[in-house]
């Protein structure tokens, strides 16, 4: 069972494993990245993982020589059998993800290579301002990782 404080409220949604849905409103990004999702076909159900403990869902990587824990933001069931693993990013946020970034792809690679359907990275929106844009997703190295720049991401489909 997952405890909710006060800043919560619910949220009306459809594919979201976990009805209701509670969510605190504190990323503009992720409640984006949310619509997003509600309006694919494609998409059978997803997840707004934790950013904590052990009961919530995370990847390995290194930041300055240490060992840490990423909790991507998103776990997303598709219909067609892949899981995807997403972590939303806007601005500035972007460019703190290329460590994070280069632990999901080893986690990926490592995983599929095992026989898994996973796919995912970081996405972001074309427009952060009002996220209007397209959702695009950083599947490369991080240190290649601009906030300025998508010509290296993959747009997004999930529709």
């Amino acid at each position: 069972m997952l405890n909710f404080g006060g800043n919560y409220a619910e949220l009306k949604v459809e594919k979201s494993v976990m009805i209701p849905f509670f969510y605190d409103d504190k990323w503009n990004t992720e409640k984006a990245f949310i619509e997003f999702l509600e309006k694919s076909d494609q998409i059978e159900w997803w997840f707004k993982n934790g950013d904590r403990d052990a009961i919530f869902f995370a990847v390995p990587y290194v930041e300055n020589s240490k060992h840490k824990l990423f909790y991507v933001d998103f776990i997303v069931q598709f219909k067609n059998g892949f899981v995807g693993l997403f972590d939303t990013k806007s601005g500035n946020t972007i460019k703190d993800a290329r460590e994070k970034s280069d632990g999901l792809q080893k986690y990926l690679e490592e995983q599929n290579k095992k026989g898994k359907n996973l796919t995912g990275g970081i996405v972001a929106n074309t427009n952060s301002r009002d996220f209007s844009g397209c959702w695009m997703c950083y599947k490369k190295q991080g240190s290649d990782l601009n906030p300025d720049n998508f010509s290296n991401w993959e747009l997004l489909e999930i529709q």
